[in-house]
């Protein structure tokens, strides 16, 4: 929309919205805004339509009111304001700081703002002052460290080899004061044992800059041989190139090493032993009690599997029957359809084949009495006499209402026994569904179950989907929460991680276990998966009686148990812990009050 200012002063307004500068105009008398250029807008970071028409209060962009008042007073005493660094404040909420001048125009009526986002060149002045600041202590600092260092400190021209100074360790380690070591050079104090440790040093310096770790030998003022070892590097220091030798005292280290590096070897042969003996009984409590675990499941998982074995084996009686009628049904429904034309007989299939792919619906207990009576209202509406028993059946196949929807098709079938037939291949046909899910619920479990019975504790981990070993420990546990737990997943994320399956599958066993142990298998057990910038959390929640306080610091130590003899190694949360944070690099934690025990496991995302 182009602007209907009526200015004449056009020498102010030129180029106004191309400027390169941020340019606004107000309204003195309203403080309204009524033009904007885009430079001025993405201060703001704001539409121009949202700035027009709009105050500066409105838009609350002062990130301090006064600035304002002051900009108001220069402009009444003065008639305009130059160069006044003011802080503002984006849509956002970012603070910018522009270097803001204003003027007065058209006879009082406007006022012309212009100015530059100097943000970045307050930043810079910002961190040169910093900087200075910092300079001024790291000087400071380094003539502290200097002086005080334990160690042999020294400065020296890295042309001449002149000393420029040295600390009182220095003067010790040689022997000479420091009056006696300024202004001279190491060779004029024949210091080295031999040229070659200097020009060697020197080489290495020369080359890369800094040198550390290199032995030598010098000569004490008294003729004492000293061994050391020095760190170096060259420096700038008042304009010149400066060498920093630092020097330590290992003789005593060094006529000790051997013996030393003796004991030591000997020491970490005896502790490879016994690290690989300790591993070795790790490895066997960690199987015990994994096959203590197992043992607790077989009984629970068995019966499990003849749950749905039970129903494969009635619904396949039931299909086995029905099949044996076969050749009867089909010469009663060919009777059946013997008495339609052949348009009526194609529009019933039709409707049997789009009942047939119906979804099974289910209803609650209300719903399912009303749809009843609709039904045998509809039955009795056309003179079916088995009204009762039809609705009966058609609400559990699930098909009510498909039925309700096409009651054309009940008009066509109403005097003959076909709609029962159908209802009957209908009731097969859901035979055949539980049967699926039966074989369904049966290969869950035992892929489950051969998924917890690995032993393998792999050395390299590897991409593994947190909900699966979830799952795998829950489908285990099915039977045993059937008829007590209510078990809520709240999976937020579906994440994979770098890690050990079997592994995770443990830590889940004992901490599921443990809740459902608690609750005394009669409670509310809570899963959520939950993932951050950084990691997956698993947190298993049960509303049990709580862990007493004086035993919470106790829990994951090792053979610690509060359970009955026989019901607990005392080893499942000490394998929990060292799985999660050393193993999975990951961290474990746990709220407790009388009610609720919560335990969180984070691991770190892939």
């Amino acid at each position: 929309m182009e602007s209907s200012l009526p200015i004449s002063d056009r020498i102010w307004f030129t180029s106004f919205s191309e400027s390169p500068i941020g340019m606004a105009i107000t309204d003195l008398q309203t403080g309204l805004y009524v033009e904007a250029n885009e430079v001025y807008c993405q201060w703001l970071g704001r539409k121009r339509e949202e700035v027009i028409g709009k105050t500066t209060v409105d838009l609350g962009i002062y990130s301090n009111l006064s600035d304002r008042d002051v900009i108001l007073s220069k402009l009444k005493t003065d008639g305009f304001v130059l160069n006044f660094e003011v802080p503002l404040v984006t849509k956002t909420g970012e603070t910018i700081t522009v270097l803001f001048s204003g003027k007065i125009v058209e006879g009082g009526k406007y006022l012309l703002s212009a100015g530059q986002n100097i943000t970045a060149l307050k930043e810079k002045e910002n961190l040169a002052n910093a900087l200075q600041k910092e300079l001024k202590i790291s000087k400071e600092l380094f003539e502290s460290v200097f002086r005080l260092n334990p160690a042999a400190v020294s400065l020296s021209n890295a042309e001449t080899g002149r000393y420029d100074d040295v600390n009182e360790a220095y003067c010790r380690l040689i022997g000479f004061s420091r009056e006696e070591i300024i202004g001279r050079t190491s060779h004029d104090l024949n210091i080295w044992i031999t040229k070659l440790d200097r020009a060697r040093l020197m080489a290495e310096v020369q080359k890369k800059g800094w040198s550390t770790g290199m032995e030598a030998s010098i000569r004490m003022k008294s003729g004492e041989i000293r061994h050391v070892v020095s760190g170096n590097t060259l420096l700038n220091h008042d304009g010149r190139i400066t060498l920093l030798a630092i020097l330590i005292d290992i003789t005593e280290a060094k006529q000790n090493k051997e013996a030393l590096e003796f004991a030591v070897k000997e020491r970490t042969k005896e502790l490879n032993r016994i690290l690989e003996d300790l591993q070795k009984t790790q490895d066997q409590l960690i199987l015990s009690e994994k096959m203590a675990t197992l043992g607790q499941l077989v009984a629970s998982v068995a019966h499990e599997i003849n749950n749905p074995l039970a129903a494969i084996s009635a619904f396949s009686e039931q299909l086995q029957n029905r099949l044996t009628g076969f050749g009867e049904r089909l010469l009663e429904i060919r009777q059946c359809m013997g008495k339609y034309s052949d348009s009526d007989a194609d529009e019933i299939i039709r409707w049997i084949t789009e009942l047939f792919q119906v979804k099974p619906k289910t209803h609650n207990f209300a719903e399912t009495r009303k749809i009843k009576k609709n039904l045998e209202s509809l039955f009795h509406s056309t003179g079916i006499d088995t009204a009762y028993d039809l609705a009966d059946r058609i609400v559990d196949l699930g098909v009510s209402d498909y039925i309700l929807e096409n009651t054309n098709f009940v008009l066509k079938l109403k005097n003959t026994p076909i709609l029962s037939i159908i209802l009957n291949e209908l009731h097969a046909l859901r035979s055949i569904e539980s049967i699926r899910l039966a074989v369904e619920r049966t290969s869950k479990i035992v892929y489950s179950l051969k998924n917890y019975g690995r032993m393998d504790r792999g050395s390299v981990k590897i991409p593994t989907n947190v909900v699966e070993t979830i799952e795998t420990v829950l489908t285990l546990y099915q039977n045993k929460m059937k008829s007590g737990i209510e078990c809520i997943r709240l999976y937020n994320a579906n994440p994979v991680v770098s890690g050990y399956p079997d592994e995770l599958i443990q830590i889940w066993t004992n901490l599921i276990y443990n809740a459902l142990q608690a609750m005394q298998f009669k409670g509310k057990l809570t899963v959520q998966v939950e993932e951050t910038n950084t990691d997956v959390e698993v947190s298993i929640k049960d509303n049990g009686p709580g862990i007493p306080t004086p035993i919470q610091k106790r829990i994951f130590e090792p053979f610690y148990t509060t359970k009955e003899k026989g019901e607990g190694t005392g080893l499942g949360l000490g394998i929990v812990k060292q799985s999660v944070e050393e193993r999975h690099k990951g961290q474990i934690r746990f709220y407790s009050e009388p009610g609720q025990t919560v335990f969180i496991v984070s691991i770190p995302k892939l």
